[in-house]
């Protein structure tokens, strides 16, 4: 059943994120499949394919009221093309799909202008005390990626598990329109522990760019 996304709760965290296409989507929960089956791998698993805009962050704002403000942040965008540049070691823990910049490796400047007004639309609405706000996910360290393995990785086996996704190369279509984003409220019941193995999520609002196609 569906958690109670009950306004003010300590224990629920919202997201921001831009959803794939049906085709990155269906590639990403793949490998997420492939993962937990050969090596155990749940964190990355748990969540829907995506890719963060704004992540984890706690608010006691009123949901209505924060997706005013996205709707607000939202408009004036228009569709624009994502690259895969296929997986990369993001930290010892961490195996990710890049598509944070244009083929030529130059910044994606509709992504980073979507991801900019997002994050500072939304920020006058985070707790002063939200865990993940203000040490993981600040402005200028924004590098867009398609998650395929965090948090639970054992470092050990870093190596075979990166090995392994590059053997399934190409993972998803080398490009894909950005044109929906998601809303989401998470709930666990230990946000400072083994938090992924209690994760609950679910969809609050979405979000289609229109307009004419951006660079």
């Amino acid at each position: 059943m569906p958690f109670d996304v009950v306004e003010g709760d300590p224990d629920i965290r919202y997201g921001w994120y831009l959803r794939p296409s049906y085709e990155m989507s269906r590639a990403q929960a793949e490998m997420h499949d492939l993962l937990r089956r050969q090596f155990g791998l749940v964190c990355g698993g748990v969540f829907m394919p995506h890719a963060t805009i704004k992540g984890f962050y706690r608010s006691d704002a009123p949901v209505a009221e924060m997706i005013a403000v996205y709707d607000r942040a939202v408009a004036g965008h228009h569709p624009f093309p994502i690259y895969n540049a296929g997986p990369v070691r993001f930290s010892p823990r961490s195996i990710v799909l890049d598509v944070n910049a244009l083929p030529d490796g130059s910044p994606n400047e509709p992504l980073q202008s979507i991801h900019r007004d997002i994050w500072h639309a939304i920020t006058p609405l985070v707790h002063p005390e939200c865990d993940f706000t203000w040490t993981d996910s600040v402005l200028d360290r924004f590098h867009a990626h398609l998650t395929l393995v965090m948090a639970d990785l054992d470092p050990r086996f870093q190596d075979e598990v990166f090995e392994f996704v590059e053997a399934a190369m190409p993972i998803g279509p080398s490009s894909f329109m950005a044109e929906y984003f998601h809303f989401f409220a998470f709930h666990s019941e230990d946000w400072s522990g083994k938090w992924w193995l209690t994760l609950e999520w679910q969809l609050l609002q979405s979000w289609k760019l229109a307009g004419e196609t951006g660079a």
